[in-house]
This record gives C-alpha cells, sequence and structure tokens, in this order.
C-alpha cells in the first residue's frame, strides 16, 4: 500500500471512530419517570447519596416522589427558580399549585426566601408556599390531577 493510500485509511477510521463515538451517547434518565433529565435544565433536581454520588430527576416533583416511595437516604437539592443555582431543598421554599409548568406539569416552584416564594406565589396564582417537611405523597399526587 502506498504512502497515501496508508493516510487515507487512518483518517477513515478516525472518522469512522470519532462519528461511531458521537452516535452513541447515553442519556441520562430521571429514576422516577425515564425523562430524559437535561431536557429541562432549570428543573433539574437531585439527591446526593451517602457515597456521594448524584441520583438526578427531571423535577423535584419527580425527585420527592421517588425519594418518599423509595425511602432513599441522602441529600435532596434542587435548581432554584430565580437564580437557576443548584441549592439544597432545605433551604428554599415550594410554591404549590402556580400557572408555572414544569416538565411534568403542574410544579412545586422552588423559591429561596419566604418573602420571594410569597412574592411568586401572588404573581404566578399559587394555592400556598411549602417547606420541605411539609412535602408529602398526597401534596404530590395533589398536583398530578391538577396537571
Amino acid at each position: 500500500m502506498n504512502r497515501s493510500a496508508g493516510r487515507i485509511v487512518l483518517v477513515a477510521l478516525f472518522l469512522v471512530g470519532f462519528f461511531s463515538a458521537a452516535c452513541t451517547t447515553s442519556v441520562e434518565r430521571c429514576a422516577k419517570c425515564g425523562m430524559d433529565v437535561e431536557s429541562a435544565p432549570r428543573w433539574i433536581a437531585g439527591l446526593t447519596l451517602e457515597d456521594g454520588t448524584d441520583q438526578r430527576f427531571c423535577s423535584p416533583r419527580c425527585l420527592f416522589a421517588w425519594r418518599i416511595q423509595t425511602g432513599a437516604e441522602g441529600s435532596p437539592w434542587v435548581t432554584e427558580y430565580y437564580s437557576q443555582q443548584r441549592m439544597p431543598a432545605a433551604e428554599l421554599h415550594f410554591v404549590v399549585g402556580s400557572d408555572v409548568i414544569g416538565p411534568m406539569g403542574s410544579a412545586l416552584v422552588p423559591v429561596a426566601g419566604l418573602k420571594a416564594a410569597e412574592q411568586f406565589r401572588h404573581d404566578h396564582d399559587g394555592e400556598r408556599v411549602v417547606e420541605l417537611s411539609e412535602i408529602t405523597l398526597e401534596l404530590l399526587q395533589s398536583l398530578k390531577k391538577q396537571s
């Protein structure tokens, strides 16, 4: 084989490998509903497990339902609505029943600060503001009925 033919073969092999790798990228799925976690980045939520790894979800609603149903231990975190920053769920307030729709329909909207959460509730026709300790399976099921 001459030198230029060898180069063509090497380039072809490189391109096949490159495009094969690009086409086989895996999509991270929500552990609760199976939705692509990255499809709605402003709603991503998760649970940092005891070994330090994160279990990620498409929304706070899926995170809390999965956590309650499985009894999973760990530190829940969510993406705060205004700053779009990952924050511990225990530090936020959640607006229930607003006109803001998340990836799973009616959303629990995480907002930093009680005053900001109450203003959000007022501005978006929310029903009430709750803390992490008030989120129950019954509350999550009531959101499902609103969707």
